[in-house]
């Protein structure tokens, strides 16, 4: 079967121009290779029949393999470039699991309170300590992953000439592998900086923004930031499990109000907008406008604030870049530390946008007559190690990172799970107003995946915010 499955696929390598372990001229990482091939075998399990099928219609000649479905081989191709083309896979614990509607996560952790390196020795006779490592489990929810496309007839029949060469499904290929892969990075690199703000934080109940407010602020401060985002789970038909955690409340003029999701589809009202990095808090409209709280009106909100961070102030002042940002470097090593030295974890990445990266190489610790061993630029330029971690520039849309936060912590520690490969329906026909042929295919395909971080696990990480103290004031704002 599998040497079949092997001719097919190298065929649509081929047409995609694809190198067997180079992907936009990098290579690809050992995690990249072990989920493209866990993913592709659970697929290849999967739609067995399909893709013998196909192999045989080519061996017999056929230049269409399909008028009614998207063909395995391309449904196959987008599950391994998907694991390909994704940057989180290097720091999370991945693999498949078979799809239910929870799926179990088992992890073990240590209690610093058990038996360590002082209690270890018992004589004779005497009681024996624990050892301090305590196993459990908690359960991980299935995320839906679900995108569609179409095409015209006309445009299947100029493009399928030749033996698997749908350049219309190729070209979906590529873009299905891309979003996918984005969404699932944003899934997993959001997952944990979300975990590590939710370590150790504090909740603010009622907190008066009414003194604030003078008819002119647009833009009012929480008393402490970074906020924590509100963790909701949800079941396969999208209701919440359980009460959100670190909710957050919003009261204006004695009336609750919800937060703006930016759709534009919500009731007219008024809403609130939340700096969630920097603690600042806007009222607006249903269409985003931006409203003024009134002087005397009742201002309050709860929420949590993130402790398992430190904020570091980028105005440098009448400070030396070079020496401003060598300070940076020094708090870096701070929140290593802390991992190391009281959680019992070993910090072996940093995470940051471009961005930030560049605003850290001012230091003058990577000049050369100041370069300390294990701090050091890499050879694109790129941050290369503080402290011996190295740092690893993340981008793509919807992180929650920007250029504001840096995330440290240990690999491995967030669970990333493939319960169900990607997967596209049959081709429909499209109907237009009228309800006639349209000539015209849709079809949508959809995965299945998991990203859990264990609650007693969440402190493996720790983050810093970057803020500019000037900037950070009751103001009128956009």
């Amino acid at each position: 079967m599998y040497n079949e499955i092997n001719q097919l696929q190298k065929i649509v390598d081929s047409r995609l121009k694809l190198a067997e372990t180079v992907r936009n001229d990098k290579p690809l990482t050992e995690a990249q290779i072990k989920m493209g091939l866990f993913a592709t075998a659970k697929f290849d399990q999967d739609n067995f029949p399909k893709l013998l099928a196909e192999h045989k219609k080519l061996a017999g000649g056929d230049g269409i393999v399909s008028d009614v479905a998207v063909p395995a081989i391309h449904e196959r191709t987008i599950v391994r470039e998907t694991m390909y083309a994704m940057k989180g896979l290097e720091f999370v614990d991945s693999n498949v699991e078979s799809f239910a509607s929870a799926i179990v996560i088992p992890y073990s952790y240590r209690d610093p309170t058990a038996a360590g390196r002082a209690n270890t020795r018992a004589y004779e006779g005497q009681e024996i300590s624990r050892s301090g490592v305590i196993q459990t489990s908690e359960s991980a929810y299935p995320i839906p992953q679900k995108l569609s496309f179409g095409f015209s007839d006309e445009l299947r029949y100029l493009t399928s000439a030749r033996h698997l060469d749908w350049s219309a499904e190729i070209e979906n290929v590529k873009n299905s592998t891309r979003i996918v892969a984005e969404d699932t990075d944003q899934l997993i690199l959001n997952d944990m900086i979300h975990s590590s703000d939710e370590y150790s934080a504090v909740a603010v109940p009622n907190e008066d923004l009414e003194p604030q407010a003078n008819d002119v602020n647009t833009v009012l401060l929480l008393a402490h930031f970074p906020v924590v985002r509100p963790r909701r789970v949800f079941d396969l038909r999208g209701n919440q499990i359980g009460a959100a955690a670190n909710p957050i409340a919003v009261t204006y003029n004695g009336t609750a109000r919800d937060e703006y999701d930016g759709t534009g589809t919500q009731a007219a009202g008024i809403y609130y907008s939340l700096d969630y990095d920097i603690g600042e808090l806007s009222l607006v409209a249903e269409d985003g406008a931006t409203l003024v709280p009134a002087d005397g009106v009742t201002y309050t909100i709860s929420y949590g604030y993130v402790t398992n961070v430190y904020a570091f102030d980028i105005d440098e002042g009448t400070v030396e870049a070079g020496v401003h940002w060598d300070t940076f470097l020094y708090r870096y090593a701070l929140r290593k530390s802390a991992i190391e030295d009281s959680r019992y974890h070993k910090v072996n990445f940093g995470l940051m946008s471009g961005t930030v990266q560049t605003m850290i190489a001012q230091a003058k610790t990577f000049a050369a007559n100041f370069l300390k061993p294990g701090t050091d630029l890499m050879s694109t330029g790129d941050l290369g190690r503080i402290k011996d971690v190295p740092n690893f520039k993340i981008y793509g849309p919807g992180l929650w990172y920007g250029d504001r936060r840096v995330l440290i912590g240990e690999r491995g520690i967030t669970r990333y799970r493939l319960l169900k490969p990607w997967h596209v329906s049959i081709l429909t026909s499209e109907r237009g107003p009228n309800g006639r042929f349209t000539g015209r295919k849709d079809a949508y395909g959809d995965q299945w995946i998991a990203v859990h971080t264990p609650t007693q696990l969440k402190g493996a990480f720790t983050s810093m915010v970057l803020y500019s103290g000037a900037s950070r004031v009751a103001r009128v704002g956009p």
